[in-house]
């Protein structure tokens, strides 16, 4: 039997120019971007999470602003894994600003060797490499959103 994981993961949303922030990655499956973020330590808060990751990946200083999307990543519900049958993430999306990108890069940490971050305007998410697709409609609507949207597992 395999070992069940489950973790919390904190993402940014880092908007500027109506273009979004993105980590394009290849995790030996293929590249794909994501939203930048990842795991939550023992003993962080959240915001305390995404802000060290956001240093350690991007090489900036974010400030998380509100928490706008929380999805759910059950890896055996969708076809394209990239984690083990037995992966659970809760993911947690902040929508963050940033007073100063003069020191944007990759960071001493990035999320894979082949890590590459770019921006992808918001009109062009839907046709790009982007995942979850899901939150797409909800990118492009973040100034409308009110709450937060819980998601469920979707992809």
């Amino acid at each position: 039997m395999m070992k069940k994981i489950f973790r919390y993961s904190i993402k940014a949303i880092i908007i500027r120019n109506k273009k979004l922030l993105v980590e394009s990655c290849d995790y030996g499956q293929g590249r794909f971007c994501k939203l930048p973020g990842g795991g939550h330590q023992w003993g962080e808060t959240m915001t305390e999470a995404l802000i060290r990751e956001c240093k350690e990946e991007l090489c900036l200083d974010i400030t998380p602003k509100r928490l706008v999307m929380v999805r759910d990543y059950i890896a055996k519900n969708h076809y394209q894994q990239i984690d083990s049958d037995c992966f659970h993430q809760a993911e947690l999306m902040f929508e963050c600003s940033v007073k100063d990108f003069s020191s944007l890069a990759c960071g001493a940490k990035p999320d894979g060797e082949n890590q590459q971050i770019k921006w992808i305007a918001i009109e062009n998410l839907a046709d790009s490499d982007f995942y979850p697709k899901a939150i797409i409609p909800y990118l492009k609507n973040i100034k409308n959103i009110k709450g937060t949207v819980v998601l469920g597992d979707v992809n």
